[in-house]
């Protein structure tokens, strides 16, 4: 994870990541506090990938992957 304060960005870089159906999707969270905010879905080939999270973080936020299905969790 890379994070620029100053320009307001996070990237995850990612490597090793499993092979999932081709129905789901992997799902980047900010969770802050006991409230996780969706951060982006993206994709991944060859269990690499590289995807810049949508929003804001904030000193503190933990972020989290999921699989969810196609599209993401609301």
């Amino acid at each position: 994870m890379h994070w620029s304060q100053s320009l307001g960005k996070v990237v995850l870089v990612a490597d090793g990541l499993p092979e999932i159906a081709s129905d789901r999707t992997f799902e980047l969270w900010y969770v802050r506090g006991d409230s996780a905010i969706p951060a982006g879905t993206f994709s991944a080939q060859g269990g690499e990938s590289t995807a810049e999270l949508s929003g804001t973080m904030q000193p503190g936020d933990v972020i989290a992957v999921t699989v969810e299905p196609a599209g993401g969790a609301p």
